[in-house]
C-alpha cells in the first residue's frame, strides 16, 4: 500500500513540475503584449521620478535657502537619477524574463 502511494505521489509531482514548465511559456503575441506593458510601466516610472524631483525641488525652494537649498536640490536630483536607474533596471529584467519564457 505504501509503495503504491509513494509511486502515485511521485507521478503527481512529476506531472505538476512538467505542467508548471509548460504553463510558464508564452506565445510570441503574448510576449509582445507583455513587453509593451513593461515599456508602459517603465515610461510611467520615469514620469513619476520626474514629478517627484520637481516636487522635491519645489519643497527645497520653499523650506530652505542658500547652501542648504543647493544641497537639497542636489539630493533631489540624485534621487531622481536613482529612481530612473531603478526603473530602467526593472524594465530590462522584465524584458529578459519575458524573453526567457517565450517559446
Amino acid at each position: 500500500m505504501n509503495k503504491t502511494l509513494i509511486a502515485l505521489a511521485t507521478v503527481a509531482a512529476t506531472a505538476s513540475f512538467s505542467m508548471g514548465a509548460w504553463a510558464d511559456t508564452v506565445t510570441k503575441s503574448e510576449a509582445n503584449a507583455q513587453v509593451e506593458q513593461a515599456k508602459g510601466d517603465y515610461k510611467a516610472d520615469k514620469k513619476q521620478a520626474k514629478a517627484d524631483y520637481n516636487q522635491n525641488k519645489e519643497d527645497c525652494r520653499n523650506t530652505t535657502s542658500g547652501s542648504v537649498e543647493r544641497a537639497c536640490k542636489k539630493d533631489a536630483k540624485a534621487q531622481e537619477k536613482q529612481d530612473k536607474a531603478d526603473a530602467k533596471l526593472d524594465y530590462k529584467q522584465q524584458k529578459a524574463d519575458i524573453k526567457a519564457s517565450t517559446n
